[in-house]
């Protein structure tokens, strides 16, 4: 897959309430305002009924969501698919990686939602990001050509990227973390034939590794063993958290981008909102954090 250049003059990253009014915003102030929509979905996308927004007394979360974005786009946001895998934030401009982009933009708003817990990662994971760890085949792949890498994860997507590791000439070692699915259709058994090793009943329980990743962990019914690998590319949902900190982005003990009262992060030209920032954690207060985070990203752009 090729990877593509994009320029906007603010990017924002997230496309539930707080990015989509961040949008809104920037866009209504005659300025190009892309909007990144991930795969992990906005709370608003899970149906449920509110009553506590403003000017609704009662609506739906999704109707709530469509409105917003219908809103956003037609004064002139524009609304692409992708996850950011990378961040590079300091100076100017800002770039943002995704799969299938390289983003620039002169101002950065984050607003991807909350934090995904740690516990929910695999232990080693958020330390060796960038060191071994990767969420993206096609931008890192390259790099380990020759080398030993684990794939863990059991997508449609995930079987999508160990063709693309093999292709780029690794030697893959394949997790799914569960039996069925993808892991156990007619492409996963044709890489098996190219040479994949797929581990169906086994889960990689911890990366191991000092600087770089050196190994896994790997939890099977016939026991515990440690195998050495170069590399760990991982297919789910990604956690912005050890990214942000590789990036240089300052957060709280619970993974949240700490802001000032102007969304400001630690970063100049970078702005964070939502529920990203463990604010209110309510749909009013996430619109409310992505109006502040569009106008000081303004301001930043007219400096």
């Amino acid at each position: 897959m090729a990877v593509h250049s994009l320029k906007t003059d603010i990017l924002i990253v997230g496309a539930g309430p707080a990015g989509l009014t961040a949008g809104l915003y920037v866009a209504r102030a005659g300025k190009k305002a892309l909007i990144l929509e991930g795969r992990g979905p906005s709370r608003l996308a899970i149906p449920y009924t509110i009553e506590n927004y403003p000017g609704f007394p009662s609506i739906s979360s999704q109707e709530l969501l469509g409105i917003f974005k219908r809103q956003a786009v037609s004064f002139g946001a524009e609304v692409v698919a992708g996850d950011a895998v990378a961040f590079m934030l300091d100076g100017s401009p800002k770039y943002v990686t995704t799969k299938e982009a390289v983003i620039e933009a002169g101002a950065v708003i984050l607003a991807t939602g909350k934090p995904v817990p740690k516990e929910r990662m695999i232990p080693g994971e958020d330390r060796l990001v960038g060191q071994g760890v990767s969420y993206c085949a096609t931008c890192d792949g390259p790099l380990f050509r020759g080398a030993t890498v684990a794939a863990v994860g059991h997508a449609e997507e995930a079987v999508e990227d160990v063709q693309a590791l093999l292709a780029m000439g690794c030697k893959i070692l394949w997790v799914p973390g569960k039996s069925g699915g993808a892991a156990d259709g007619p492409e996963a058994l044709a890489l098996e034939g190219k040479g994949v090793v797929v581990r169906r009943e086994a889960k990689v329980k911890e990366i191991r590794g000092d600087e770089r990743v050196e190994g896994i962990v790997v939890e099977a019914p016939s026991g515990t063993e440690v195998i050495p690998v170069s590399a760990v590319f991982i297919f789910r949902e990604i956690p912005a958290g050890p990214l942000f900190v590789r990036a240089g982005l300052a957060l709280d003990h619970k993974q949240c981008v700490a802001v000032d009262r102007f969304q400001r992060t630690n970063i100049p030209g970078v702005f964070a909102a939502g529920d990203i920032t463990c604010g209110g954690l309510q749909v009013v207060a996430a619109a409310g954090e992505g109006c502040v985070a569009a106008m000081q990203a303004l301001v930043h752009l007219r400096k």
